[in-house]
Parts: structure tokens; sequence; C-alpha cells
């Protein structure tokens, strides 16, 4: 597996394909993935991710739900998250999007970033008319990431 550097303060868009992304078994099944190094940081950053959503027509939309797995410098895992809440955003160009934000273990010198499994728990979202929409997760989608001082 080769990890790409992923700096602080610097964003990377990933555009996941089905059919020719790489592919991989994790704890809630197979998922295609990105992988990444960090630069030792001596104060608290988190990752925030941001997935895009297929369609701003709810009955049709998907979404690459994307879970983060921390690795130390033995690239030995030290945290798996498998859950993805956050808020609800939109860009000109790219549409409606969900971010959340993951906080980077101290010890963390790389992270994978994998789609969840067509069976794992949907992403929900409320229209504007109130009606709430489970989103089937897929395996083809853009999510960008990018690690950056904790604002806490």
């Amino acid at each position: 597996m080769s990890y790409q550097p992923l700096a602080l303060n610097d964003a990377k868009s990933i555009d996941f394909d089905a059919s020719t992304s790489p592919v991989a078994r994790f704890p809630d099944g197979l998922g295609v993935y990105a992988s990444f190094s960090l630069d030792q940081q001596s104060a608290a950053t988190v990752l925030r991710v941001r997935t895009w959503f297929s369609s701003t027509w709810l009955p049709l939309a998907t979404v690459l739900k994307p879970y983060v797995m921390f690795l130390d410098a033995e690239k030995h895992v030290i945290s798996n998250v498998e859950l993805f809440g956050g808020t609800n955003g939109a860009t000109f160009v790219q549409g409606s999007y969900k971010q959340g934000y993951f906080l980077v273990p101290p010890t963390a010198r790389f992270f994978i970033l994998y789609s969840a499994s067509s069976e794992s728990d949907r992403m929900v979202l409320t229209a504007q008319t109130g009606k709430r929409w489970g989103i089937p997760n897929a395996y083809s989608g853009t999510v960008e990431v990018k690690q950056e001082f904790s604002h806490q």
C-alpha cells in the first residue's frame, strides 16, 4: 500500500470509482480506499472530511460514506472511526455535501480513508419539506480530506 502525504492545511480530493479504485476488506466489509501519511504535529489536529451526494434529487441520490482508520508509525491500527456524523453544506460548483471532523490521535502517522460497505447503516438527510431520506451507500463518489488545527 502506498501512502500519499497530507500536509497541514492541505486539502486533497479523491474521486473513488467502484471499477478502478483499490478495494480492501475493512471491519464492516469491502470498501474502496485511499491511504495517506501525516507529519508529526506538536498541536492537536483534526481531519475534516467532506463527501458529496451523487444527486440533489433525494430519491435518486447515493453517497460514498467515509470512514477513517488511523495507524501509528509501524502501521498498526490505533483507532477505527466508524461513525460519520457532521453537518450539511454546499458549494456552488460541486453541490451538496456532508462534512465531519475526526480528531487525529497524537501517535497517528498514517490514515486510511475508506468507504462504508453497501450493507452499512445509511446516512439520513432531511429534505426542506421535513421528510427524512436514507441515502444508499455507494462505492463511487468524491471525498475531500483536509488536516487542520483543532478549533477547541
